[in-house]
């Protein structure tokens, strides 16, 4: 336990507790994609099904944080053999990609068809269908198909995203006539386009997106916009991977590997530990601090693709380079959207998809409705960086989820969250509060966080942090007893994550949904 009194939370909010159930759960980031989930499961669909029809819900009520355009990551629990996959989807530069040409104008743009990558979010929902899925796949998308044909009424937070946007897609003649008159909450939104797209992609699979009219309506714009995409590159770049781990409280914590920066979870969960043994006494957000600014040095100066590098993503985990390496960074900023089920046989799925920023490259598809992510944005341009920009070459991606086993191996936690450099940070203070001090799932996402750098500073120093302002204040008390410098955020600020988090144990199901963000859960 932590040598010093545990950060207290606010009174009103311990009432809530997690949501309980004796078979299965699912969660997301908005409660219309909840609603979709837990129908594939009362169908008899598995956690795969859930998901795939939560994600596709997602980019139509959430456009702006993932979308056909972008990527899609997850991780697989299967009951029957307790065995831990990791889907990766994350698309490669094209082909006609040029560092010098990026360097001569200053940087990698944040818009445009020159910030864009080959999608990989459909590919991604197809594989973990055809792998684990039961139901007819093209019944998952009825409910996002509904909503992009028929409408929705629009939440706030897409308002503000709306009105946040315009100016990043006001090229795009297309986002002003679908979004452009949204101006409060309640208000319909209808996505026509999106709509025979995903119609598309039901009958036809991946496929429907990666090949034919679909395929053509998206190459299209980028080739206009001064990127071509061949018909040869535009394809799927989904692949099952081993996942990287590592063990902390007695579980082990699996998530993706390269190109991800999932690593900078298990990685800073190993040191964490390790210092908890040696350094007594200390402040547990003090030795998270130190361990997380270790494992972000690793990420920023030795991660890249690793079918370039050949870097091993477990020896990675394993290694204590990160103790010599500079603890300064320039994190990113970025959006996402993470979502989890649990079906009633136990299997689990934790899936996690995002067009990088908001409303990603801002550049659209008209007449397919898709929005292009910007994740060009993750590479280097610095000359024989391992994340150095190359044609065919996938960038070091934000995405990452995770779950957790016991030592028997069944299934003890799934769990993730949006929010770019956040995510691993996210990930580590909500895992510490749920396994290593035992407490309840949704007393875990409330408490206070704390995040390496400034919110208000592009380059972040990892001298200094930005912590919720919560009452009682304890966490800036706390670094700044370490000689760390604070700004502070309002308490359950957005940035911070909006995380997910569902408990296994032999009663059945605890899932919370964080209240930084407009998400939900349900049990069965």
């Amino acid at each position: 336990m932590d040598p010093r009194p545990a950060i207290a939370l606010r009174t009103g909010a311990r009432w809530r507790g997690a949501l309980r159930g004796p078979n299965g759960c699912v969660a997301a980031d908005h409660p219309l994609a909840v609603e979709a989930g837990m129908a594939a499961l009362r169908m008899g669909g598995t956690a795969a099904d859930a998901a795939v029809a939560m994600a596709a819900v997602m980019t139509v009520v959430q456009p702006y944080f993932s979308h056909l355009g972008g990527d899609s990551f997850a991780m697989t629990y299967e009951a029957a053999t307790r065995k831990v996959e990791a889907l990766v989807s994350s698309g490669p530069a094209p082909m006609s990609a040029d560092a010098d040409g990026y360097r001569a104008v200053g940087s990698i743009p944040q818009t445009g068809a020159r910030a864009v990558t080959v999608p990989g979010c459909v590919d991604g929902w197809w594989h973990l269908h055809q792998r684990y899925g039961r139901l007819n796949w093209d019944g998952l998308f009825e409910t996002a198909i509904d909503y992009a044909k028929d409408g929705f009424p629009a939440s706030r937070q897409l308002v503000d995203e709306i009105d946040g946007g315009r100016a990043k897609c006001a090229p795009s003649r297309f986002f002003s006539e679908v979004f452009g008159q949204v101006t409060r909450a309640g208000q319909p939104v209808v996505q026509p386009a999106l709509a025979r797209t995903l119609s598309t992609i039901a009958i036809h699979g991946a496929d429907g997106f990666y090949s034919g009219p679909v395929a053509d309506a998206c190459r299209e714009p980028l080739g206009k916009d001064g990127v071509a995409f061949s018909a040869n590159e535009w394809r799927g770049p989904a692949r099952w991977e081993r996942p990287v781990s590592t063990l902390f409280a007695g579980h082990r914590i699996l998530t993706q590997p390269l190109p991800t920066q999932g690593f900078v979870l298990p990685l800073s969960l190993r040191r964490y530990e390790e210092m908890l043994k040696k350094r007594a006494g200390t402040d547990a957000a003090v030795l998270q601090h130190a361990a997380l600014a270790e494992a972000f040095a690793v990420r920023y100066q030795l991660a890249g693709d690793p079918d370039v590098t050949g870097l091993d993503t477990q020896a990675l985990v394993d290694s204590d380079i990160g103790r010599e390496m500079s603890r300064a960074a320039s994190l990113e900023s970025g959006d996402t959207t993470y979502m989890l089920a649990i079906d009633g046989d136990g299997n689990a799925v934790s899936l996690i998809q995002s067009v990088f920023a908001h409303w990603g490259s801002g550049l659209w598809a008209p007449e397919a409705g898709v929005l292009f992510n910007n994740r060009m944005c993750g590479f280097s341009l610095e000359t024989g960086h391992p994340n150095e920009l190359a044609p065919g070459k996938r960038p070091i991606h934000t995405l990452h989820c995770y779950v957790a086993t016991g030592a028997d191996g069944r299934l003890r936690v799934v769990g993730g969250t949006p929010g770019a450099m956040q995510q691993p940070q996210t990930n580590l203070q909500v895992l510490d509060h749920l396994l290593r001090r035992g407490m309840d799932v949704q007393d875990a996402l409330d408490m206070p966080r704390w995040s390496l750098g400034s919110f208000s500073m592009f380059s972040r120093d990892f001298g200094q942090v930005t912590v919720e302002e919560h009452d009682p204040d304890s966490l800036s008390a706390i670094f700044d007893r370490a000689g760390i410098s604070t700004e502070t955020v309002p308490a359950w600020d957005a940035p911070m994550g909006r995380a997910y988090v569902a408990v296994v144990n032999e009663a059945g199901v605890a899932v919370g949904a964080d209240i930084r963000g407009e998400g939900s859960a349900a049990v069965f």
